[in-house]
């Protein structure tokens, strides 16, 4: 699980990062509101932690920013204890929000809490006439089993992870291969995707031309 710290306090940010990775969480960071939607389009992130006072771009306005392309789960950090800060980053869809100071380990529970609530909303996939299940590897078309790969499987719940995201193939490639196997040349992504559409009759799966594929319901 890839998580983004957007932090400008470096001594926080740091601390964070090395208590997340010490649980085998990987961090990416940003120190402004600019670095973290540069570094939201570029990592396959699966949760965010958020400063609302950052400069360039406060995290509300971030929060504003990614929430038109993604439902990735989002929670602010706030040194404030103004009532109107924590409405508007809820108006906004923010998915908690914790006070500054906070304690590491009470944040590791928020963050576990928070990627489990999200990843059992991906159990199962419906679009028109197909239908996925994300837990037993499994589809249908017309309520006829479809024969899937589990890569297949794989790529499609990631590109509903980023709903309405361009992903790179190379992004798709580092999140559903293990380090364990061998990477493919990144055009295999292609022959994944083409199935995809074939198979479930996907036409969501939108290419995005010289960058990859976002998943796009209609």
């Amino acid at each position: 699980m890839q998580i983004l710290i957007v932090e400008d306090d470096q001594a926080i940010r740091e601390g964070v990062r090395e208590y997340l990775t010490a649980f085998g969480y990987t961090c990416v960071e940003a120190k402004d509101g600019k670095e973290a939607l540069l570094k939201f389009a570029e990592a396959g992130v699966d949760l965010i932690i958020l400063d609302i006072q950052i400069p360039l771009l406060n995290g509300l306005a971030v929060l504003e920013e990614i929430r038109k392309k993604s439902p990735v789960p989002i929670l602010m950090l706030t040194a404030f204890n103004d009532e109107e800060y924590k409405i508007d980053a809820f108006s906004k869809l923010a998915d908690g929000y914790m006070e500054k100071p906070f304690s590491l380990p009470l944040l590791k529970a928020r963050v576990d809490s928070l990627i489990k609530r999200h990843a059992n909303e991906f159990e199962t996939f419906e679009y028109k006439n197909a239908l996925v299940n994300f837990t037993s590897y499994t589809a249908k078309l017309d309520n006829q089993p479809v024969d899937i790969n589990p890569k297949e499987v794989a790529i499609l719940k990631f590109l509903l992870e980023n709903e309405g995201r361009a992903l790179t193939r190379m992004q798709i490639i580092d999140h559903i291969w293990d380090k364990s196997e061998e990477v493919p040349f990144d055009r295999v992504i292609d022959v994944y995707i083409k199935e995809l559409r074939k198979k479930l009759n996907l036409d969501c799966i939108v290419t995005i031309r010289n960058i990859g594929y976002k998943l796009e319901r209609k």
